[in-house]
Protein backbone atom coordinates (compact mmCIF):
# COMPACT_ATOMS: atom_id res chain seq x y z
CA UNK A 1 0.00 0.00 0.00
CA UNK A 2 1.22 3.51 -0.83
CA UNK A 3 2.23 5.93 1.86
CA UNK A 4 -0.47 8.37 2.95
CA UNK A 5 1.75 11.17 1.66
CA UNK A 6 1.75 9.64 -1.82
CA UNK A 7 -2.03 9.60 -2.16
CA UNK A 8 -3.28 11.86 -4.92
CA UNK A 9 -7.02 11.57 -4.37
CA UNK A 10 -8.59 14.13 -2.06
CA UNK A 11 -11.75 13.53 -0.04
CA UNK A 12 -14.77 15.48 -1.26
CA UNK A 13 -15.31 18.87 0.30
CA UNK A 14 -17.89 19.01 3.10
CA UNK A 15 -20.30 21.92 2.82
CA UNK A 16 -20.55 23.95 6.03
CA UNK A 17 -23.54 25.88 4.60
CA UNK A 18 -22.61 29.35 5.92
CA UNK A 19 -25.18 31.97 6.91
CA UNK A 20 -24.91 35.68 6.00
CA UNK A 21 -26.93 38.40 7.72
CA UNK A 22 -27.92 41.83 6.43
CA UNK A 23 -25.03 44.26 6.93
CA UNK A 24 -22.33 41.61 6.74
CA UNK A 25 -19.89 41.37 3.80
CA UNK A 26 -21.58 39.60 0.89
CA UNK A 27 -25.12 40.45 1.99
CA UNK A 28 -25.65 43.21 -0.60
CA UNK A 29 -27.66 40.96 -2.95
CA UNK A 30 -29.86 39.35 -0.30
CA UNK A 31 -33.59 39.82 -0.86
CA UNK A 32 -35.55 40.86 2.23
CA UNK A 33 -39.26 40.77 2.96
CA UNK A 34 -39.94 37.64 4.99
CA UNK A 35 -42.61 38.17 7.66
CA UNK A 36 -43.98 35.79 10.28
CA UNK A 37 -47.44 34.58 9.28
CA UNK A 38 -49.91 31.96 10.37
CA UNK A 39 -48.54 28.66 9.10
CA UNK A 40 -45.02 29.91 8.35
CA UNK A 41 -43.17 32.83 6.81
CA UNK A 42 -44.82 35.06 4.21
CA UNK A 43 -42.94 36.39 1.19
CA UNK A 44 -44.59 38.86 -1.23
CA UNK A 45 -44.38 39.22 -5.00
CA UNK A 46 -42.39 39.66 -7.16
CA UNK A 47 -39.75 37.63 -5.29
CA UNK A 48 -42.33 35.01 -4.32
CA UNK A 49 -43.50 34.62 -7.91
CA UNK A 50 -40.08 33.55 -9.13
CA UNK A 51 -39.65 31.09 -6.25
CA UNK A 52 -43.00 29.49 -7.07
CA UNK A 53 -42.88 29.55 -10.86
CA UNK A 54 -39.34 28.26 -11.18
CA UNK A 55 -38.93 26.05 -8.11
CA UNK A 56 -42.45 25.50 -6.66
CA UNK A 57 -41.22 26.64 -3.26
CA UNK A 58 -43.75 27.34 -0.55
CA UNK A 59 -47.53 27.42 -0.45
CA UNK A 60 -49.29 29.93 -2.72
CA UNK A 61 -51.69 32.38 -1.05
CA UNK A 62 -53.31 35.72 -1.98
CA UNK A 63 -51.77 38.40 -4.22
CA UNK A 64 -49.03 36.11 -5.50
CA UNK A 65 -47.45 35.68 -2.07
CA UNK A 66 -46.17 32.36 -0.74
CA UNK A 67 -45.87 30.88 2.74
CA UNK A 68 -42.59 29.14 3.48
CA UNK A 69 -41.91 26.71 6.31
CA UNK A 70 -38.95 27.48 8.57
CA UNK A 71 -36.86 24.79 6.84
CA UNK A 72 -37.77 26.24 3.42
CA UNK A 73 -36.70 29.68 4.64
CA UNK A 74 -33.21 28.43 5.50
CA UNK A 75 -33.03 26.51 2.22
CA UNK A 76 -33.95 29.69 0.33
CA UNK A 77 -31.26 31.56 2.21
CA UNK A 78 -28.65 29.01 1.13
CA UNK A 79 -29.78 28.62 -2.46
CA UNK A 80 -32.15 31.46 -3.45
CA UNK A 81 -30.44 34.49 -1.85
CA UNK A 82 -33.27 35.21 0.61
CA UNK A 83 -32.32 37.05 3.80
CA UNK A 84 -33.17 35.39 7.09
CA UNK A 85 -35.81 37.26 9.11
CA UNK A 86 -33.49 37.73 12.12
CA UNK A 87 -29.90 37.13 13.20
CA UNK A 88 -31.02 34.52 15.75
CA UNK A 89 -33.41 32.74 13.37
CA UNK A 90 -31.57 29.41 13.49
CA UNK A 91 -31.40 29.40 17.28
CA UNK A 92 -35.12 30.24 17.51
CA UNK A 93 -36.10 27.48 15.10
CA UNK A 94 -33.90 24.90 16.83
CA UNK A 95 -35.52 25.81 20.14
CA UNK A 96 -38.90 25.00 18.55
CA UNK A 97 -37.72 21.88 16.71
CA UNK A 98 -34.37 20.21 17.34
CA UNK A 99 -34.59 18.51 13.92
CA UNK A 100 -34.90 21.83 12.05
CA UNK A 101 -31.40 21.80 10.51
CA UNK A 102 -31.71 18.15 9.49
CA UNK A 103 -35.00 18.80 7.73
CA UNK A 104 -33.48 21.68 5.79
CA UNK A 105 -30.62 19.46 4.67
CA UNK A 106 -33.17 16.84 3.57
CA UNK A 107 -34.89 19.48 1.40
CA UNK A 108 -31.52 20.41 -0.05
CA UNK A 109 -30.70 16.77 -0.85
CA UNK A 110 -33.90 16.23 -2.85
CA UNK A 111 -33.59 19.54 -4.69
CA UNK A 112 -29.84 19.38 -5.34
CA UNK A 113 -30.26 17.85 -8.80
CA UNK A 114 -32.93 20.33 -9.85
CA UNK A 115 -35.87 18.18 -8.74
CA UNK A 116 -39.04 19.86 -7.46
CA UNK A 117 -40.05 19.21 -3.86
CA UNK A 118 -43.21 20.58 -2.25
CA UNK A 119 -43.62 20.00 1.45
CA UNK A 120 -46.99 18.33 1.93
CA UNK A 121 -49.58 20.60 3.45
CA UNK A 122 -52.83 18.74 3.89
CA UNK A 123 -55.01 21.84 3.84
CA UNK A 124 -53.64 22.96 0.47
CA UNK A 125 -53.49 19.65 -1.44
CA UNK A 126 -55.75 18.14 -4.07
CA UNK A 127 -54.07 14.75 -3.74
CA UNK A 128 -55.16 11.83 -1.60
CA UNK A 129 -51.89 11.84 0.32
CA UNK A 130 -51.29 9.93 3.59
CA UNK A 131 -50.57 12.18 6.56
CA UNK A 132 -47.16 10.55 7.11
CA UNK A 133 -45.90 11.85 3.74
CA UNK A 134 -43.48 14.76 4.22
CA UNK A 135 -43.07 15.97 0.66
CA UNK A 136 -44.17 15.48 -2.94
CA UNK A 137 -41.53 15.26 -5.66
CA UNK A 138 -41.69 16.17 -9.34
CA UNK A 139 -38.97 15.72 -11.96
CA UNK A 140 -36.96 18.85 -12.77
CA UNK A 141 -38.84 19.34 -16.06
CA UNK A 142 -42.28 19.19 -14.36
CA UNK A 143 -44.23 21.49 -12.03
CA UNK A 144 -47.08 20.98 -9.52
CA UNK A 145 -49.31 23.18 -11.69
CA UNK A 146 -48.96 20.71 -14.59
CA UNK A 147 -49.75 17.35 -13.00
CA UNK A 148 -49.37 14.94 -10.06
CA UNK A 149 -46.02 14.17 -8.43
CA UNK A 150 -43.83 11.26 -9.46
CA UNK A 151 -42.96 10.39 -5.83
CA UNK A 152 -43.92 10.85 -2.22
CA UNK A 153 -41.09 11.41 0.23
CA UNK A 154 -40.38 10.96 3.93
CA UNK A 155 -37.19 11.82 5.82
CA UNK A 156 -35.53 10.36 8.91
CA UNK A 157 -32.43 10.74 11.03
CA UNK A 158 -30.13 7.76 10.59
CA UNK A 159 -30.55 7.01 14.30
CA UNK A 160 -34.37 6.98 14.14
CA UNK A 161 -36.08 3.68 14.87
CA UNK A 162 -37.29 1.80 11.81
CA UNK A 163 -40.98 1.00 12.27
CA UNK A 164 -41.45 -1.59 9.55
CA UNK A 165 -45.22 -1.99 9.63
CA UNK A 166 -45.71 1.77 9.44
CA UNK A 167 -43.35 1.98 6.46
CA UNK A 168 -44.97 -1.00 4.74
CA UNK A 169 -48.42 0.55 5.02
CA UNK A 170 -47.13 3.87 3.68
CA UNK A 171 -45.40 2.24 0.70
CA UNK A 172 -48.59 0.30 -0.06
CA UNK A 173 -50.63 3.51 -0.26
CA UNK A 174 -48.03 5.38 -2.31
CA UNK A 175 -47.59 2.59 -4.85
CA UNK A 176 -51.38 2.15 -5.13
CA UNK A 177 -51.49 5.80 -6.24
CA UNK A 178 -48.96 5.04 -8.99
CA UNK A 179 -46.10 6.94 -7.34
CA UNK A 180 -42.68 6.07 -5.98
CA UNK A 181 -42.00 5.82 -2.26
CA UNK A 182 -38.71 7.56 -1.42
CA UNK A 183 -36.83 8.02 1.85
CA UNK A 184 -34.20 10.62 2.74
CA UNK A 185 -31.88 9.56 5.57
CA UNK A 186 -29.82 12.30 7.25
CA UNK A 187 -26.71 11.28 9.17
CA UNK A 188 -25.00 13.10 12.09
CA UNK A 189 -22.61 14.77 9.62
CA UNK A 190 -25.57 16.42 7.84
CA UNK A 191 -25.05 14.23 4.77
CA UNK A 192 -28.04 12.60 3.09
CA UNK A 193 -28.71 9.36 1.27
CA UNK A 194 -31.91 8.77 -0.70
CA UNK A 195 -33.61 5.41 -1.15
CA UNK A 196 -36.51 4.04 -3.14
CA UNK A 197 -38.70 1.59 -1.23
CA UNK A 198 -40.75 -1.07 -3.02
CA UNK A 199 -43.27 -3.73 -2.05
CA UNK A 200 -42.81 -5.81 -5.20
CA UNK A 201 -42.70 -9.54 -4.44
CA UNK A 202 -39.68 -11.20 -6.10
CA UNK A 203 -40.46 -13.97 -8.57
CA UNK A 204 -38.36 -16.49 -10.49
CA UNK A 205 -38.63 -18.96 -13.33
CA UNK A 206 -38.06 -22.25 -11.51
CA UNK A 207 -40.82 -24.81 -10.98
CA UNK A 208 -42.76 -24.19 -7.74
CA UNK A 209 -42.99 -27.27 -5.47
CA UNK A 210 -46.79 -27.27 -5.71
CA UNK A 211 -46.50 -27.87 -9.47
CA UNK A 212 -44.61 -31.15 -9.06
CA UNK A 213 -46.53 -34.26 -10.04
CA UNK A 214 -47.66 -36.75 -7.39
CA UNK A 215 -45.16 -39.45 -8.36
CA UNK A 216 -42.33 -36.94 -7.81
CA UNK A 217 -43.61 -36.21 -4.30
CA UNK A 218 -43.86 -39.94 -3.62
CA UNK A 219 -40.17 -40.22 -4.52
CA UNK A 220 -39.26 -37.21 -2.35
CA UNK A 221 -41.12 -38.70 0.62
CA UNK A 222 -39.21 -41.95 0.27
CA UNK A 223 -35.89 -40.09 -0.09
CA UNK A 224 -36.57 -38.11 3.10
CA UNK A 225 -37.43 -41.26 5.08
CA UNK A 226 -34.07 -42.75 4.09
CA UNK A 227 -32.07 -39.57 4.69
CA UNK A 228 -29.28 -39.16 7.24
CA UNK A 229 -29.02 -36.47 9.88
CA UNK A 230 -26.07 -34.09 9.40
CA UNK A 231 -24.63 -31.20 11.38
CA UNK A 232 -26.67 -28.67 9.35
CA UNK A 233 -29.81 -30.67 8.54
CA UNK A 234 -30.11 -33.82 6.45
CA UNK A 235 -28.17 -35.64 3.72
CA UNK A 236 -30.18 -37.45 1.02
CA UNK A 237 -28.35 -40.07 -1.03
CA UNK A 238 -29.98 -39.19 -4.34
CA UNK A 239 -28.63 -37.97 -7.67
CA UNK A 240 -32.00 -37.51 -9.38
CA UNK A 241 -33.51 -34.92 -7.06
CA UNK A 242 -36.87 -33.55 -8.33
CA UNK A 243 -36.85 -30.19 -6.48
CA UNK A 244 -34.52 -27.95 -8.49
CA UNK A 245 -34.83 -25.00 -6.08
CA UNK A 246 -34.29 -26.89 -2.83
CA UNK A 247 -31.11 -28.41 -1.45
CA UNK A 248 -27.47 -28.37 -2.42
CA UNK A 249 -25.86 -31.02 -4.62
CA UNK A 250 -22.88 -32.33 -2.66
CA UNK A 251 -20.87 -35.55 -2.32
CA UNK A 252 -23.11 -37.55 -4.66
CA UNK A 253 -26.31 -36.53 -2.90
CA UNK A 254 -28.40 -33.58 -1.71
CA UNK A 255 -27.77 -31.62 1.47
CA UNK A 256 -30.68 -29.83 3.15
CA UNK A 257 -30.04 -27.28 5.86
CA UNK A 258 -32.24 -27.19 8.99
CA UNK A 259 -34.79 -24.74 7.55
CA UNK A 260 -35.07 -26.65 4.27
CA UNK A 261 -35.45 -29.98 6.10
CA UNK A 262 -38.19 -28.53 8.31
CA UNK A 263 -39.94 -27.06 5.28
CA UNK A 264 -39.84 -30.39 3.43
CA UNK A 265 -41.16 -32.30 6.45
CA UNK A 266 -44.00 -29.79 6.86
CA UNK A 267 -44.80 -29.91 3.15
CA UNK A 268 -45.10 -33.68 3.19
CA UNK A 269 -47.08 -33.95 6.44
CA UNK A 270 -49.23 -30.84 5.92
CA UNK A 271 -48.07 -29.26 9.16
CA UNK A 272 -48.60 -25.51 9.55
CA UNK A 273 -45.52 -23.47 8.68
CA UNK A 274 -44.28 -20.41 10.54
CA UNK A 275 -41.27 -18.11 10.81
CA UNK A 276 -38.44 -18.53 8.35
CA UNK A 277 -39.91 -21.82 7.12
CA UNK A 278 -43.02 -19.97 5.93
CA UNK A 279 -40.89 -17.30 4.23
CA UNK A 280 -38.90 -20.03 2.47
CA UNK A 281 -42.17 -21.57 1.32
CA UNK A 282 -43.19 -18.25 -0.24
CA UNK A 283 -39.87 -17.97 -2.05
CA UNK A 284 -40.03 -21.50 -3.41
CA UNK A 285 -43.63 -21.10 -4.58
CA UNK A 286 -42.60 -17.90 -6.35
CA UNK A 287 -40.10 -19.87 -8.42
CA UNK A 288 -37.07 -18.70 -6.47
CA UNK A 289 -34.05 -20.43 -4.97
CA UNK A 290 -32.55 -19.44 -1.62
CA UNK A 291 -28.93 -19.96 -0.68
CA UNK A 292 -27.20 -18.95 2.60
CA UNK A 293 -26.29 -15.26 2.80
CA UNK A 294 -23.62 -15.65 5.48
CA UNK A 295 -20.99 -13.78 3.46
CA UNK A 296 -23.37 -10.84 2.98
CA UNK A 297 -24.73 -10.47 6.50
CA UNK A 298 -28.24 -11.70 5.63
CA UNK A 299 -30.24 -14.93 5.79
CA UNK A 300 -30.38 -15.75 2.09
CA UNK A 301 -29.17 -14.68 -1.29
CA UNK A 302 -32.10 -15.29 -3.60
CA UNK A 303 -31.88 -16.49 -7.22
CA UNK A 304 -34.54 -16.35 -9.93
CA UNK A 305 -32.83 -19.13 -11.91
CA UNK A 306 -30.54 -22.08 -11.08
CA UNK A 307 -27.23 -21.23 -9.41
CA UNK A 308 -24.56 -20.92 -12.07
CA UNK A 309 -26.82 -19.43 -14.72
CA UNK A 310 -26.86 -15.93 -13.24
CA UNK A 311 -26.00 -14.02 -10.08
CA UNK A 312 -28.55 -13.69 -7.30
CA UNK A 313 -30.55 -10.45 -7.78
CA UNK A 314 -31.52 -10.17 -4.09
CA UNK A 315 -30.15 -10.36 -0.56
CA UNK A 316 -32.89 -11.15 1.93
CA UNK A 317 -33.11 -10.62 5.68
CA UNK A 318 -35.76 -12.35 7.79
CA UNK A 319 -37.63 -10.99 10.85
CA UNK A 320 -34.94 -12.32 13.19
CA UNK A 321 -32.49 -9.96 11.47
CA UNK A 322 -34.85 -7.00 11.16
CA UNK A 323 -32.84 -3.74 11.42
CA UNK A 324 -33.74 -1.63 14.42
CA UNK A 325 -32.74 1.74 12.96
CA UNK A 326 -32.25 3.43 9.59
CA UNK A 327 -28.52 3.22 10.30
CA UNK A 328 -28.69 -0.56 10.13
CA UNK A 329 -31.04 -0.63 7.13
CA UNK A 330 -28.80 1.74 5.16
CA UNK A 331 -25.76 -0.41 5.92
CA UNK A 332 -27.47 -3.50 4.50
CA UNK A 333 -28.79 -1.69 1.44
CA UNK A 334 -25.32 -0.31 0.75
CA UNK A 335 -23.69 -3.72 1.12
CA UNK A 336 -26.21 -5.22 -1.31
CA UNK A 337 -25.67 -2.41 -3.81
CA UNK A 338 -21.92 -2.97 -3.60
CA UNK A 339 -22.39 -6.48 -5.02
CA UNK A 340 -25.07 -5.39 -7.53
CA UNK A 341 -28.01 -6.79 -5.59
CA UNK A 342 -31.18 -5.39 -4.03
CA UNK A 343 -31.64 -5.75 -0.28
CA UNK A 344 -35.05 -7.04 0.77
CA UNK A 345 -36.43 -7.43 4.26
CA UNK A 346 -39.09 -10.13 4.73
CA UNK A 347 -41.74 -9.87 7.44
CA UNK A 348 -44.67 -12.00 8.52
CA UNK A 349 -48.02 -10.24 8.86
CA UNK A 350 -51.13 -12.27 9.62
CA UNK A 351 -49.16 -15.42 8.81
CA UNK A 352 -48.26 -14.18 5.33
CA UNK A 353 -44.84 -13.25 3.97
CA UNK A 354 -44.45 -9.62 2.91
CA UNK A 355 -41.37 -7.96 1.44
CA UNK A 356 -39.83 -4.50 1.52
CA UNK A 357 -37.05 -3.64 -0.93
CA UNK A 358 -34.65 -0.75 -0.31
CA UNK A 359 -32.48 0.67 -3.10
CA UNK A 360 -30.19 3.68 -3.01
CA UNK A 361 -30.92 6.18 -5.78
CA UNK A 362 -29.37 9.36 -7.15
CA UNK A 363 -32.04 11.85 -8.15
CA UNK A 364 -31.62 13.69 -11.42
CA UNK A 365 -29.51 10.94 -13.01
Amino acid sequence: MSDAGERRLRPRARDSRPVIHIGEPGSESLKTGLKKDEGGWRLEAPVSSRLWQKSALGKTVDNGAIILSSAEVLYCHWHRNIALPSTDFIEQMLAEDGRFLHETVAIEAVRSGGEILQLYREENSDHNIPSSTWGLRWNRTDHPSKGPPIAQVRWFLSTDSLEFENILNWVDIVEAQGQRAEIVVVDPEYDCTIYKLTRKIPTGNMLPPSKLEKHAWDDITEYLECSTVSAEGRFINCQDWPLENLGLQQAGGVCLDAIEATWLQSKITGEKMSGEVLILDTLLENGLLARPGFKYGCRWRVYDSPVGEAHAPWLLSTPEQKPRSWDEACLRARLAAGVNKLWISALLLQNESVFLGMERILLGR
